[in-house]
């Protein structure tokens, strides 16, 4: 197992956390009012994590040659 696996897997988990909060009507976790609406920010906060993550995978596995 590469040492780029643990971020490229990290990056897929972050971009399913931005769709799930772009699903209305179900109850999103981390959230104070109307949990059943679409959380913009909490999707953008995902997904720039994921992005974050894709970077971290990109240096990972670079380090490894």
């Amino acid at each position: 197992m590469t040492r780029a696996f643990v971020p490229a897997l990290l990056a897929v988990l972050f971009v399913l956390a931005a769709v799930f909060y772009l699903i209305p009507g179900v109850t999103h976790p981390l959230v104070s009012d109307s949990p059943t609406a679409i959380h913009v920010k909490h999707a953008i906060l995902f997904a720039g994590l994921a992005v974050l993550s894709l970077v971290w995978a990109r240096f990972a596995a670079n380090a490894t040659r």
